[in-house]
């Protein structure tokens, strides 16, 4: 009889080992997919949550009894308004950083060597610092701050005619979900709320950004550094990206500080923006954003990774709301709910959305 029932569970066993391998094959063939549709998929991606963002102003246009199409309108013009002065001034602040790199370059190799020496005498130990590749660090750092604005502005009319129709369908969004429900489809209610999180968490991620890029150039104007502008964009732009941007923002100008001032200026510059990020990073943006999104730590970093290799640079600025996304997605499939529950930061399962 035991032997009978051992020969009875082996099927379900193997079954089961089936699925678990067809639905990793599933993900590779995704996540394939994903990497090589990025030319079509980033920008449907960004105007997706530049539409988002948008929606306050829109419902602020229509509240005033403006008709939807010339508030979708008016809503677009706001944000080229916004976007376009910034990302000109940019690049042509990262253009002129760029024709300067050599300076930099032989500025940065002459204080390694002076730090070589330093060490050397005091120590008795030659410490080799290969201030060249530090250099090509951040010259590829500009070079990618360039390349994502170009790549910005190169689909940015794509980008804005799929925000309008985004824009367009936003008032009818619910009715639709409502609709798909009452027509025997998935209920994408959690999917409407998620929408919500997310337009809070770009709304108080912008704000965070804003008062980091204000802080961070008149820190580096304050204390003398060139193209302290541009260090206050990059700030900004970067702290879009979680847990590492602020720390990538503060080393091109840290640096450029050594070796345009002093060691003593640097330490200043690098002291500051750890505290800028520390204050606002760690203390007021959760502060604002609550404990509400429920992505652990941990999963926010990979998730930077991530979406970093799949998408580039704009994966790493759309991380946490992709992966907001792609939680709800797992919440609603009862084979992957468990994937869900691991990104969280609590250990109770979601309700099942099934009826």
């Amino acid at each position: 009889m035991v032997g009978k029932k051992i020969m009875e569970k082996a099927p379900s066993r193997r079954i089961n080992g089936m699925k678990l391998l067809s639905a990793l094959a599933s993900i590779v063939i995704i996540i394939g997919g994903l990497k090589l549709a990025a030319d079509l998929l980033l920008p449907v991606i960004l105007a997706f949550f530049l539409a988002v963002v948008s929606l306050p102003i829109l419902r602020a246009l229509r509240k005033r009894g403006i008709p939807r199409f010339p508030a979708v309108l008016l809503t677009v013009i706001v944000d080229i308004g916004i976007l376009s002065p910034v990302v000109m001034i940019g690049l042509n602040l990262a253009t002129e950083f760029q024709e300067k790199f050599d300076y930099y370059n032989k500025g940065l190799a002459s204080r390694a060597a002076e730090f070589q020496e330093w060490t050397k005498e005091e120590f008795g130990y030659e410490i080799k610092v290969e201030a060249e590749e530090v250099m090509q660090g951040v010259e590829s750092f500009v070079v990618g701050f360039l390349g994502g604005a170009a790549e910005f502005l190169k689909d940015f009319a794509f980008v804005l005619i799929i925000m309008i129709f985004f824009l367009t369908e936003a008032g009818g969004f619910s009715r639709k979900m409502g609709a798909i429900k009452l027509a025997r489809g998935p209920d994408l209610a959690r999917f409407a709320e998620a929408a919500k999180d997310i337009q809070k968490y770009l709304g108080i991620k912008t704000v965070i950004s804003g008062f980091t890029g204000v802080l961070a150039g008149l820190l580096t104007w304050q204390l003398g550094l060139d193209f302290a502008l541009l260090w206050g964009m990059v700030a900004f732009s970067f702290n879009y990206i979680p847990a590492i941007g602020s720390i990538m923002a503060s080393v091109p100008p840290t640096l450029l500080a050594l070796v345009d001032k002093t060691p003593g200026i640097a330490c200043l510059v690098l002291l500051g923006f750890l505290t800028i990020n520390m204050l606002l990073g760690n203390f007021i943006e959760p502060m604002l954003l609550g404990r509400k999104f429920g992505i652990a730590v941990s999963m926010v970093v990979l998730s930077v990774v991530f979406w970093g290799w799949i998408w580039g640079l704009i994966g790493m600025f759309l991380a946490v709301p992709l992966t907001m996304l792609l939680k709800v997605a797992l919440d609603n499939s009862a084979e992957f709910r468990w994937i869900s529950v691991a990104m969280g930061k609590h250990d109770r399962a979601p309700e099942d959305p099934s009826p």
